[in-house]
């Protein structure tokens, strides 16, 4: 099974973001009514170390957006600055509105979190010893639920999109072996995954649907929305990677049909200050009570053990899509979201009543950049330590030690021979795997590139001696190990998994 298989990722600056940690300053202490010129100084302090091409805040206290501001660009070729009206994706952030969801239509009778997944999904076989009768809603909710992460569900609901509808992921499900760490939590996407497919059958509709019915219109969220094609291109921010030569533009990769549960949604910073303002007042908005108090208050409790520690900040539990982190006399509901080309960083402080949520189009060191920020907003709205030399010295510090491993990689990668033991037309073809779909190699001006469903990638050669590729499908490189037969491409191996020459 392929080992990248997973929405978050370890990134360069960053905590994976499942687990990023809000370090609010703490102890007692009044707040502060905190300039905006204070913020717009913390902001163009982080955007000096470009670390991302374009960067997106919002901040909420109490009942109303404080400050909401983009900076960079949302596309660099178009001159297109990033506005709070710049639509973006936010990856796994999407968990909090599909673990409310659930709560909500829970409180309605019309889903059970604590119903068996056989209730809803009678069909569904796993894979031995996991046993569809014991797992529930709410242990897949909240990552207890024994399913391993890696296999062709995940692979295809995040990536690809390779697949025929629910009765087919529901088949592939089997495929999952269980999790190395049984039904302790494990944080990954097919929880959610299968939550989605049994809520679908409960509610008779997509949880596309039922998240726009729910929650985006009941709160006005007009822009946003699971899928991609909802919205114009000239509105959508462009994903970013990081090369020697400056921040270059890659593949989108989402299409509506990898716009899935565990990381599928697109929204803005307007949006995202409304969403914040719901949680921070028990699903009140401009006083209005809009979302169910005891269904926002559910999603917020630690209802899975879970844990970590960062500066201070100690991990104690996972919600309903929310981690719940401890620092000092503060508990702080947070969750990131990162995908290629795409970094966000989402929490609040229930007992200050503030929320922060930062985005950036760039996951390499846009993930640093969303926390370093949203560190600093905090220590501002509390004490004015938001930028100071010393914590912006050791940013710094981090930030250049980053730049040069990856840009070392980059350097090993670029004295690599390009030279293919074959002719390039020899690697072109189709390639299937049983479980994870086709695997497709092209070959363009000269050049290969790889593509499974919606996952495109250029084409590198690791090894020609070895007849190794090098590929970027899911994120992170991986090698491509070829096989020849007659002269041409036979089988394509991707981190254990076979792809045969399809005739």
């Amino acid at each position: 099974m392929l080992r990248t298989l997973r929405t978050l990722r370890r990134l360069s600056l960053a905590l994976p973001l499942v687990t990023a940690m809000i370090v609010f300053p703490p102890g007692a202490g009044a707040q502060r009514n905190v300039p905006t010129s204070e913020l717009d100084e913390i902001m163009a302090t982080m955007m000096a170390m470009e670390l991302s091409p374009g960067v997106g805040v919002v901040v909420v206290r109490d009942t109303q957006i404080v400050y909401m501001k983009g900076f960079g660009y949302a596309d660099v070729a178009s001159n297109r600055r990033f506005t709070p009206e710049t639509a973006f994706y936010i990856a796994s952030t999407t968990k909090s509105f599909t673990g409310l969801a659930a709560a909500i239509l829970d409180e309605q009778g019309k889903f059970d979190l604590d119903a068996p997944l056989s209730r809803y999904l009678p069909t569904v076989r796993l894979h031995a010893p996991l046993d569809a009768d014991s797992i529930t809603i709410r242990s897949l909710l909240t990552h207890t639920h024994g399913i391993g992460n890696t296999g062709p569900v995940t692979l295809r609901l995040a990536y690809t999109g390779a697949y025929g509808g629910n009765a087919d992921l529901i088949r592939l499900l089997a495929e999952h072996p269980p999790a190395r760490a049984g039904c302790d939590f494990a944080y990954g996407n097919v929880g959610y995954n299968v939550a989605a497919l049994a809520m679908d059958a409960a509610a008779g509709a997509s949880w596309k649907e039922t998240l726009q019915r729910t929650l985006f219109t009941p709160l006005g969220m007009r822009n946003t929305s699971a899928y991609v094609s909802k919205f114009a291109p000239r509105d959508l921010a462009t994903p970013y990677q990081f090369t020697r030569a400056g921040f270059v533009a890659r593949p989108y990769g989402k299409i509506d049909a990898t716009m899935q549960s565990a990381g599928g949604l697109i929204t803005t910073l307007k949006d995202m200050g409304v969403w914040l303002e719901a949680h921070i007042n028990g699903g009140m908005v401009d006083g209005k009570q809009i979302l169910s108090p005891a269904a926002v208050a559910l999603s917020h409790k630690a209802l899975a053990s879970a844990s970590g520690n960062a500066r201070g900040a100690k991990l104690i539990g996972y919600g309903l899509g929310w981690n719940v982190v401890v620092n000092g006399d503060d508990t702080t509901l947070v969750h990131g979201g990162g995908f290629a080309g795409f970094s966000t960083l989402m929490s609040f402080v229930p007992s200050r009543r503030i929320g922060v949520a930062v985005f950036a189009n760039n996951s390499e060191l846009g993930s640093g950049l969303v926390e370093f920020a949203t560190n600093r907003i905090y220590a501002a709205m509390k004490n004015g330590a938001g930028v100071n030399a010393d914590s912006i010295s050791a940013i710094r510090r981090q930030v250049a030690q980053a730049k040069e491993r990856m840009t070392a990689d980059l350097d090993r990668r670029a004295a690599r021979p390009q030279t293919l033991s074959f002719p390039v037309e020899a690697y072109a073809g189709r390639f299937d795997n049983p479980l994870m779909g086709q695997l497709e190699l092209r070959a363009v001006n000269g050049k290969l590139e790889a593509r499974m469903g919606a996952a495109a990638s250029n084409v590198e050669v690791f090894d020609h001696t070895k007849n190794q590729l090098r590929v970027e499908l899911f994120g992170n490189g991986e090698v491509l190990n070829v096989e020849m037969k007659d002269g041409r491409a036979e089988t394509l191996t991707l981190s254990g998994t076979v792809f045969r020459r399809m005739m």
